[in-house]
């Protein structure tokens, strides 16, 4: 056995005992109460007045700090729609170059006609503009994270097209985050072409009136948490070195630089009620124009979640109501604790690519090569892994 666990039972012991720490427990709480008395107003004001960007990512509140909204009276009649995808990823120890995704769809319709439509859709994708961004020029492959950016569109337009068949009101969910936060280090034709294709894919939701959510399951963000370092801070954020703080301020900071947003409003929000709306900081959501993403959090019963969603869609304060109810609808319906949407749970299950599926592609990719007298050969490193080692 190469790990030897005896080491690292003894060190998660030590991890164990770290995080439960009554010392933990209580900046938590000086936390949340700081969060409650903190001038939202003020705050405000004081970053979108700083010329130069702030050394963390921090959110703007477009309302209260610590407001809770109580979840809306369910609607009668509505539909919920969801997608996901999965991916088989360019093997650069094959022959040929190829990768697939595949979108799982689900549209389910609640009330006096109740329905459930699943379907999914595979694509294997090989020609030089699919595996390359400009293709003869930069040749950029697609992979790694621009594969995953792939996807992203290709969930996204599964989801429009989908929504377009739903009874409505209707609301669409996606998995994750709608902020392509992997854009902000990529070439400018890169940005270019993958912004094109998701805000207009944004921009036929809001003609169609069907408000697109993104849904962060167990969100590791923290921009909450350094908003409220931008509070505290009296000397230039840039600058920790100089900092003038009183010694029990300077460890609250110090505490929120590692703290989350979730468990900071796990102790504010009951089930079903949401935060304000916030307004997210990220340098690539300059270029969303109309469609820049904002966010909440809310208690779905058991954990806190991130909900993302287009500015216009969290201005409509109609739209927001029926974001809000669906959601925790869908989260009293689910079979698991912490409750996770159906519709998004149907959607993964019509979308993922098992092992078995991915090795049929593979062998339909070697039949086809061996028709047309071409030998699928693998490089050594591939024939290693796939054999057991002595």
């Amino acid at each position: 056995m190469p790990l030897k666990l005896g080491p690292i039972n003894k060190q998660v012991e030590d991890m164990a005992r770290s995080v439960t720490a009554e010392e933990r427990r209580e900046q938590l709480d000086e936390a949340r109460r700081l969060l409650r008395a903190a001038d939202a107003e003020e705050l405000r004001a004081k970053i979108r007045n700083r010329r130069n960007p702030f050394p963390w990512l921090v959110a703007v509140p477009t309302g209260t700090l610590s407001g809770a909204f109580p979840s809306p009276t369910p609607l009668e009649d509505f539909s919920v729609v969801a997608a996901d995808g999965s991916s088989i990823p360019p093997d650069r120890h094959s022959p040929v170059r190829f990768y697939v995704i595949n979108t799982g769809h689900a549209v389910l319709t609640y009330g006096r006609n109740p329905d459930a439509h699943l379907d999914s859709e595979g694509k294997l994708y090989f020609a030089e503009k699919d595996l390359y961004i400009s293709p003869g020029r930069k040749n950029i492959p697609v992979e790694g994270t621009r594969l995953g950016m792939t996807m992203g569109v290709a969930e996204l337009q599964a989801l429009l097209a989908a929504s377009r068949s739903a009874i409505q009101p209707a609301v669409a969910l996606q998995d994750g985050s709608l902020i392509l936060w992997a854009l902000q280090n990529e070439d400018e034709e890169v940005q270019r072409k993958f912004l094109g294709e998701f805000k207009a894919c944004l921009e036929e939701f809001q003609a169609s009136h069907i408000p697109v959510v993104g849904y962060v399951s167990y969100t590791g963000s923290h921009d909450v948490a350094n908003t409220l370092r931008v509070w505290l801070c009296q000397d230039d954020p840039s600058d920790c070195d100089a900092c003038s703080l009183a010694e029990k301020d300077r460890t609250l900071c110090s505490f929120l630089s590692t703290a989350l947003d979730r468990q900071l409003f796990d102790g504010l929000l009951q089930d079903g009620e949401r935060s304000d709306v916030f307004e997210s900081r990220s340098a690539i959501l300059e270029r969303y124009g109309d469609h820049r993403i904002q966010f909440f959090y809310m208690n779905v019963g058991g954990e806190i979640a991130r909900i993302e969603a287009p500015q216009w869609v969290m201005e409509n304060a109609g739209t927001l109501e029926r974001v809000q109810a669906v959601i925790y609808d869908q989260c009293q319906r689910s079979g698991g604790y912490p409750p996770y949407p159906p519709a998004l749970q149907e959607a993964h299950e019509q979308a993922v690519i098992g092992i078995a599926e991915r090795r049929l592609v593979e062998e339909l990719v070697e039949q086809a090569l061996a028709e047309r007298g071409i030998v699928y050969a693998r490089s050594a490193k591939a024939y290693s892994k796939r054999r057991r080692g002595v």
